[in-house]
C-alpha cells in the first residue's frame, strides 16, 4: 500500500526527480560559467593594470633619458661656446654618467608583459649606447684625440638605430603582432 503524498496524490510523480536533477546540474554549470567569467574579468583587469603600470614606468625611464640627454647636449653647446671650462664640463659629465647609469639600471626593475620584453631590452641597449657615446665625447674633450669623437658619433648612431628598433618592437607588441 502506498502512502499518500503532498496534495493527496499517491507515489512519486514521474520525471519530477529527473527534472530537479537537471535543474541542479544546469544551475551548477551556470554558476561555473559565471564564476569563470568573473575570474577571467578579474584576471584581465589585473593584466590591464599591470600593463598600465609597466607602460608608465617605461615612459618615466624614457623621459628621464631624454631629459639627461638634453642636458648633456646643452652642456656640450655651452662648452663649445666657451661658457664652460674643461674642468666644469668634466665635473658635469661625471654626474651625468652616474645619473644615466642609475636610470639605465631601472630597466632591469621593469616587469614587462611577455610580448614587451624584447622592446625593453632594445630600449636599454639604446640608452647604454647613448651613455657610451657621451663618455667617448667627454674623452675627446679631455684628450683631443679624434678617435674618441669618431667612436662617439658611431655610438650615437647605434643608439638611434636601437631606439627605432625598440619603438618598432613596442608597437608590434601593442598590436599583439610577433
Amino acid at each position: 500500500m502506498r502512502k499518500k503524498g503532498w496534495g493527496g496524490k499517491t507515489g512519486r510523480v514521474k520525471g519530477r526527480g529527473k527534472k530537479r536533477m537537471q535543474n541542479v546540474i544546469l544551475a551548477a554549470v551556470a554558476a561555473s560559467v559565471v564564476g569563470s567569467m568573473a575570474g577571467y574579468s578579474y584576471s584581465a583587469e589585473q593584466a590591464r593594470q599591470a600593463g598600465f603600470a609597466f607602460g608608465n614606468e617605461l615612459l618615466a625611464i624614457q623621459e628621464g633619458v631624454g631629459e639627461l640627454q638634453s642636458s648633456f647636449s646643452s652642456h656640450v653647446v655651452r662648452r663649445e661656446e666657451g661658457d664652460l671650462t674643461e674642468r666644469e664640463f668634466a665635473d658635469f659629465a661625471e654626474g651625468h654618467f652616474q645619473s644615466m647609469g642609475e636610470l639605465i639600471s631601472r630597466y632591469d626593475d621593469l616587469e614587462p608583459p611577455g610580448t614587451f620584453r624584447a622592446s625593453v631590452e632594445i630600449f636599454k641597449l639604446s640608452s647604454e649606447s647613448q651613455l657610451r657615446s657621451d663618455m667617448e665625447y667627454a674623452s675627446w674633450i679631455r684628450t683631443g684625440d679624434d678617435s674618441h669623437l669618431v667612436r662617439s658619433n658611431a655610438l650615437i648612431q647605434e643608439a638611434f638605430e636601437y631606439e627605432a628598433a625598440a619603438l618598432g618592437e613596442f608597437n608590434r607588441a601593442k598590436l599583439g603582432v610577433g
